[in-house]
């Protein structure tokens, strides 16, 4: 892909130069600009070739794209600082949901030990109370 990208430069910028090698007179003619606003007197810019106007007015744009795009970069940039610190602050949560869990865990596992020893002594209490009154049944 980065081949067809500097292959379609070169021929763009091929195209280009024969454009302006084939009207090399016509861009050398002298350009006067006027501005007449409401509320300003007229004023006009000093005669200057046209190629140096359009010189002039393609830097200007490649300075205003590579702002807007830095400001994209700057703005994306603070998204993504703001969506690590939103995972950083939800990684917390999940491991104190965990170690709570965890902790909630043992304790269910120690009252059902617990239960379970109840469970047995009482049913060592009923075999023993079962066997004692069928002995005294005898």
């Amino acid at each position: 892909m980065r081949y067809i990208k500097v292959f379609l430069l070169v021929l763009v910028f091929f195209f280009v130069m024969m454009f302006f090698v084939q009207n090399q007179g016509s861009f050398s003619d002298p350009v006067v600009l006027h501005l007449d606003l409401l509320f300003l007197e007229p004023m006009e810019s000093i005669p200057m070739p046209l190629y140096s106007l359009m010189l002039i007015c393609f830097a200007l744009g490649a300075i205003m794209v590579l702002l807007m795009l830095m400001w994209d970069r700057v703005t994306a940039t603070g998204y993504l600082a703001g969506a690590r610190r939103r995972i950083t602050s939800l990684e917390k949560q999940l491991k104190a949901s965990q170690e709570s869990s965890a902790a909630e865990k043992e304790k269910l596992l120690a009252e059902k030990a617990e239960l379970q020893a109840s469970l047995e002594a009482a049913e060592q209490r009923a075999a023993k109370a079962e066997q004692s009154s069928l002995d005294t049944l005898e």
